[in-house]
């Protein structure tokens, strides 16, 4: 048995100008977070976070750079629309924010920091005007007041389906083992079950608990009308002052057979993602 709070909160945004919307959103928005988060939360802004006396505590190092100074999975995951779609003036544009564990505390920074226009370069402005929260058990988004309710990823060993077969979409989403990335030729039933596994026990083990070792058997699953693509994230790296490309991969498969077993972890997913670099958007699951 795997456990783990969470919440899920849906930031709704309004588009200022005309404008084309980038396919890869999450950089975006994760830059902008990071930025305005330190500025609103540090109190040594002129100490190297490195050396600072706070950094084990401090909103920004916690939620921000949990990987980097905490040796953790990040705290927060990012779930953007992925669509090229052009956005007049007045469209919405939403984007979900899962976080982990304790990190619903810190929900009002969170929103503080993405709460004013945003610019997500070449002039195209969008501004927050809506605030929910997520209920997954419920399927639905609700207006966001004074707390954001937190869900125990326990309860969806509570949901069976009837179906034999299901429908997964795959958004783009790195995987990585035994020190490779996996390319689109190369997904399978194997890694799909092994990236499964990983990803959920390494939030439970850090946010939660994890009382047994996670075993699907695959045995009892099959792949089929696979369609998978490359989609590699280019993004800059403020850290490193560079360009980097994150290999990843995207598309939609069937998955057939004792679909209960995997069930209750598809639906984990759904809210926490797969694989590498969450916190950039990747590894956004949905099932039908």
């Amino acid at each position: 048995m795997v456990e783990f709070e969470f919440s899920r909160i849906r930031l709704e945004y309004t588009a200022l100008t005309d404008f084309k919307q980038p396919y890869f959103l999450g950089s975006s928005i994760r830059g902008v977070l990071g930025k305005r988060l330190k500025k609103i939360v540090c109190i040594k802004p002129r100490e190297d976070c490195k050396v600072c006396e706070f950094n084990k505590t401090c909103p920004y190092t916690v939620i921000f750079e949990t990987e980097f100074y905490l040796n953790m999975p990040s705290k927060y995951v990012l779930q953007p629309e992925y669509n090229s779609k052009q956005l007049k003036e007045g469209d919405k544009l939403n984007i979900d924010i899962t976080l982990l564990g304790f990190a619903s505390n810190y929900w009002e920074f969170i929103i503080q920091s993405l709460n004013t226009v945003i610019n997500l370069g070449k002039e195209r402005f969008i501004k927050q005007t809506g605030v929910y929260y997520y209920h997954p058990f419920a399927g639905s988004y609700e207006p966001l007041k004074s707390v954001v309710p937190r869900f125990n990823a326990r309860d969806f060993f509570d949901i069976r389906t009837g179906k034999e077969e299901i429908n997964i979409r795959l958004f783009p989403t790195s995987l990585k083992f035994g020190g490779k990335y996996i390319k689109a030729n190369e997904f399978s039933k194997d890694y799909l079950i092994k990236a499964v596994v990983s990803r959920v026990s390494n939030v439970a083990q850090n946010y939660g608990s994890k009382t047994d070792k996670i075993f699907i058997n695959k045995s009892k699953l099959e792949i089929s009308d696979q369609n998978m693509k490359p989609s590699p994230l280019k993004r800059w790296s403020n850290r490193k002052k560079k360009k980097m490309i994150v290999p990843a991969f995207e598309g939609s498969f069937k998955l057939k057979g004792d679909i209960n077993e995997i069930y209750p972890y598809l639906l984990m997913l759904e809210n926490i993602n797969l694989g590498k670099s969450t916190s950039f958007g990747l590894g956004v699951v949905r099932t039908e």
